[in-house]
This record gives structure tokens, sequence and C-alpha cells, in this order.
């Protein structure tokens, strides 16, 4: 077995977290908001144990970070309204919107046909997003129903046996996204979150 990769997400050290996603690994990953589980949106085996780690029901989805509009557009079936420019507009940002799913994408990512996307501030993750690919699923780093957990050290102890552990230059946000549903002519506020809904 390989020894986590483990240090910081700087340049250094994307392409080995690309490798062992693309392999079918996880990394516990900063991002702009909190720290975060990830995984080859495409491998669904990865997914599973993720939600598996989470203990998270099945009707849940997750988040999907994209490098940009033109890759979250391989996964969203239609841009509904003015939801593409305004994204474009705001993105990247700790803003997750919610949007029509292709039917190619899995339900296991995509519930009731719904896709929530993000493209993050963070730098580093979005030049990883960019070098797999692919978009890349993003969960926040704890048990189902508790309070993510923001200390690197704690989360290699809480969860062992991970591919990558990976930290934050600084103090991470310890805020969790903004998230906003716009698959309706007027955008929903669904959850409150580090990006102001007023600036939407």
């Amino acid at each position: 077995m390989q020894p986590p990769v483990i240090g910081y997400l700087d340049r250094s050290t994307i392409r080995s977290v690309k490798r062992l996603l693309g392999s079918g690994g996880i990394a516990v990953l900063p991002t702009d908001t909190i720290y975060g589980f990830h995984c080859a949106a495409s491998n669904l085996e990865a997914v599973a144990r993720i939600r598996r780690l989470k203990g998270r029901g099945i009707q849940e989805g997750f988040i999907l970070l994209a490098a940009d509009c033109t890759m979250a557009s391989t996964v969203v079936a239609r841009w509904p309204g003015e939801s593409r420019a305004r994204l474009a507009a705001v993105w990247p940002a700790p803003l997750t919107a919610i949007l029509p799913a292709r039917r190619s994408l899995s339900s296991i990512l995509a519930p009731g046909g719904a896709v929530a996307l993000r493209v993050p501030a963070h730098g580093e993750l979005r030049a990883l997003v960019e070098a797999l690919g692919e978009p890349i699923v993003s969960t926040s780093v704890n048990v189902s129903g508790r309070e993510p957990m923001t200390r690197i050290a704690g989360i290699r102890k809480a969860f062992p046996g991970l591919e990558a552990y990976l930290s934050h230059r600084g103090r991470p946000a310890g805020m969790p996204s903004t998230i906003v549903d716009f698959r309706s002519a007027v955008p929903l506020l669904v959850r409150a979150g580090l990006y102001p809904w007023a600036a939407v």
C-alpha cells in the first residue's frame, strides 16, 4: 500500500493528486470554503466509498467542482433563463448552483435530475480539476449530521487510509458555500454560506 500524499495543495502536488484521483483514489483537499473529500465524478466506486465514510443516505447528492463554465456544461442539461451569464459573471466563487442535470449523469450524483455545481475560487484546486479533465466530487469532511472538520491532523486520525491529505496554507474559511437553485425563473436561496446572496 502506497503512503498517502501529504503536504499542501500546490503546483508541486497537483500531478500526484491528479494521478490518484484518476485511478479511483480519494483525497482530502482544501477548497475555497472548508476541507472536503474529493474523487473523480466518473468513478462511482470512489463516490460510494465517500458515501460510506460519511454515513450518507443514497438520496443525497454531492457537489461537483468544475474548472469553468465549459466543463460545467458537460454535466448540465440546460442553463435556465440567464443562469449561465449570471454564473459566468460570479464564478470562480464559493457559490454552488443547482441546475438541470444531463440524463447521462448518474442519479448518485444528480438525484431527482438536479446537479449541484461550483467553480471554486481556490486556484490550485481549480488547476487540479482542469488537469484531471472532468468534474470532481466535493463534500465536507465529516460524518453526516456532524460539524465539518477543520484540522488536517484530526481528519487523518478520524478517516485513516485515504490516498491524500493536503493542508490549507493559512486558516480555511470555515464556512460552506452558498447554494442557490437556478432551475426556475427566480433563483432560490437554498443555503446561506460564504458567498453573499445579495451579490448574485
